[in-house]
């Protein structure tokens, strides 16, 4: 009796212990994802909506990859923090693949490739490029890359601004000589809001590739890299593109890939 009262205490055991794992199934976890309030065109806040290229690139993603998610708008020094702090699971938001940033986070394959560009107001005749910042006062971004290239400018006066809308507003204001950022961005604000005050001048500089940022390990990268994989190939990729930036990309996320490591190799072949 006692065997019997045994088997069928662990075949009670075995039922229950499959309805619990059966009860787990087909609940998905909700990823958290942060983005930008303000960086048009990729990702912004308007009428309480959230839009931009990187919104459109991140829904076809998540559901090439069967994730549930949440996007939670913040600030742009918050995003990282965040991340770091496991306040949200992944970031996209212009987050430009770095060196100094990998040994703390792991990113996806890249999936735009960009630059800096300079702006000044219209009727400087000074500055014609980068070149010609030195004793200039340069806004820029805190905490962006724009921020850590225009430090790096001998003599140049460095202004930096959590919001890039106070960026451009001083450079309206004719408070500083010069900003440097984003060449996308650069051209939205110049064709949407800066009333012919300001012109871009030089060429774009500074490569730089955007891709999703989360915490070492992250187990939601695999998926996402499936996912860019997935609409680069299908033709989403392309379409999504050409609603935003009105023409099809002059590189695909593969190629930007490939080239990506590719310098990578490089660079570490030439420092041994």
């Amino acid at each position: 009796m006692v065997g019997m009262r045994s088997k069928r205490s662990i075949a009670l055991l075995a039922v229950l212990l499959v309805m619990v794992a059966g009860s787990g199934c087909g609940k998905k976890e909700t990823v958290k994802v942060g983005i930008e309030q303000n960086f048009r065109p990729f990702t912004y806040m308007e009428n309480g909506d959230k839009k931009g290229f990187e919104v459109d690139l991140w829904q076809a993603i998540a559901q090439k990859a069967d994730m549930k998610y949440e996007l939670v708008p913040m600030e742009h020094g918050e995003l990282i923090k965040s991340v770091k702090s496991g306040a949200v699971d992944l970031a996209i938001a212009g987050m430009t693949v770095s060196n100094a940033r990998k040994n703390n986070f792991e990113y996806s394959s890249p999936y735009f490739q960009t630059g800096l560009v300079v702006l000044t107001s219209t009727d400087n005749g000074v500055i014609k490029g980068k070149e010609d910042l030195a004793q200039k006062v340069v806004a820029t971004k805190n905490g962006s890359t724009a921020f850590n290239y225009a430090g790096e400018i001998q003599g140049a006066k460095i202004r930096s601004y959590s919001n890039v809308a106070d960026v451009y507003n001083e450079l309206k204001n004719n408070t500083v000589d010069a900003a440097i950022f984003d060449e996308r961005n650069a051209h939205d604000f110049l064709q949407d809001k800066a009333q012919g005050q300001v012109k871009m001048v030089g060429e774009t500089f500074n490569k730089e590739r955007y891709a999703v940022v989360g915490k070492k390990r992250n187990k939601y990268i695999g998926k996402v890299n499936q996912g860019i994989e997935s609409i680069s190939k299908d033709g989403t990729y392309e379409t999504m593109y050409a609603k935003w930036f009105g023409a099809k990309p002059d590189k695909m996320p593969d190629k930007i890939k490939k080239e990506m490591e590719y310098e990578m190799q490089h660079e570490t072949v030439k420092g041994r």
